[in-house]
């Protein structure tokens, strides 16, 4: 008797139009899609109370991934579709992980902690990042992580531990308290194996304070540091946190090394208080709505039920660019006001100061 799915597999390309043969492909739980990049998690491990790991295996349309960059990943909740954009935290073959900790107001961050499973299925999308694991493959490597921005770290970690690696890596984890610390135990076993790889650790609960109150991340009086950086002169650098992270690190070790490098998953801050209504006209989907302004623009779309493609959400990716056609409207970061038609416009780094139209 021949199977639902193998029959559907034998006319793939023969009879069924592709919207057809995706659906039930996916209805019948198959990650068979005739383009559609798609995965289903294979393991999910609960790394601290407020942060989860999902191994992915994808469909054969996935391009692949290298420790170090980022993937959008796409998932559906309560009937609509998100899309986030995150750092592969590992990679094994053509399977990779992703790690979430869970975010206040986080709708994906906070749904992955509590409902992710086995089965579970997400789109992919697209991948990408400069840096990765091949651009330490021959060089001395500094690593400065802050909280969850030792995901992109630990996938690089994890792949030289399966090699003959030589070069020397030193890694600087920061974190609220060692509990709070993703991968700590993989990343003290990983330390304890490999004679090349050294690992720091920080809790900023115990360091001094910065006059706004944040923890003064490094003191140039530490006996560490004053070791650290007089080593440090060939070593390619690379940070990964939050903005206010990453300022404080390169600003203290960027004179210290060949190159520095750094990424951050700092979202931008959405306005606390909605402003006057305004209207957002969508040219292609013929339709008109209302949002607020000085609001970030994707937020506010998508919370007035408009479906936008988008990844990180910081305006890295490009995932959610469009044309503006007309309106005034300001970067969330840093103020600049631009009244003219823009190709490439991130609402995800945007807010409307007028009504506007957008080419989407």
């Amino acid at each position: 008797m021949i199977k639902v799915s193998d029959a559907l597999m034998s006319f793939r390309n023969m009879v069924l139009p592709e919207p057809v043969f995706d659906f039930w492909c996916a209805e019948l739980g198959l990650l068979s899609r005739r383009q559609a990049a798609v995965a289903r998690a294979v393991k999910v491990v609960s790394e601290t109370p407020n942060t989860v790991s999902i191994w992915l295996k994808p469909n054969a349309n996935f391009v692949g991934v290298l420790p170090g960059q980022h993937v959008n990943v796409g998932i559906e909740i309560d009937g609509h579709r998100f899309q986030r954009s995150y750092s592969v935290s590992g990679v094994r073959g053509r399977c990779f992980r992703i790690t979430a900790r869970k975010v206040a107001n986080g709708k994906v961050s906070s749904y992955l902690n509590q409902y992710a499973q086995r089965g579970m299925r997400f789109s992919l999308g697209e991948v990408y990042g400069d840096v990765t694991v091949n651009s330490f493959a021959q060089k001395p490597a500094l690593f400065l992580a802050g909280g969850i921005g030792i995901t992109p770290i630990i996938s690089m970690l994890e792949s030289w531990s399966q090699t003959m690696r030589h070069q020397p890596v030193q890694l600087v984890y920061w974190g609220k308290t060692t509990q709070d610390l993703v991968f700590i135990e993989r990343l003290k076993n990983l330390a304890q194996k490999h004679s090349w790889f050294e690992l720091k650790i920080l809790e900023t609960q115990f360091l001094e304070r910065n006059a706004d109150g944040t923890p003064r991340l490094l003191a140039e009086t530490s006996a560490w540091f004053q070791e650290l950086k007089g080593r440090l002169t060939d070593f390619e650098a690379f940070a990964c946190g939050s903005d206010g992270f990453v300022d404080q690190i390169r600003e203290r070790f960027s004179p210290l090394v060949n190159t520095f490098q750094f990424e951050s998953f700092s979202p931008l801050l959405v306005a606390a208080e909605a402003g006057v209504p305004i209207q957002v006209r969508l040219t292609k989907q013929n339709r008109t709505v209302t949002v607020p302004s000085g609001v970030n623009l994707l937020n506010a779309l998508e919370r007035a039920g408009v479906a936008v493609s988008s990844g990180c959400r910081r305006g890295t990716c490009n995932t959610c660019s469009c044309n503006k056609i007309s309106g005034i409207t300001q970067h969330q970061g840093d103020r600049s006001i631009n009244e003219a038609m823009a190709s490439g416009f991130k609402p995800c780094t945007q807010s409307a100061l007028s009504d506007i139209s957008l080419e989407m």
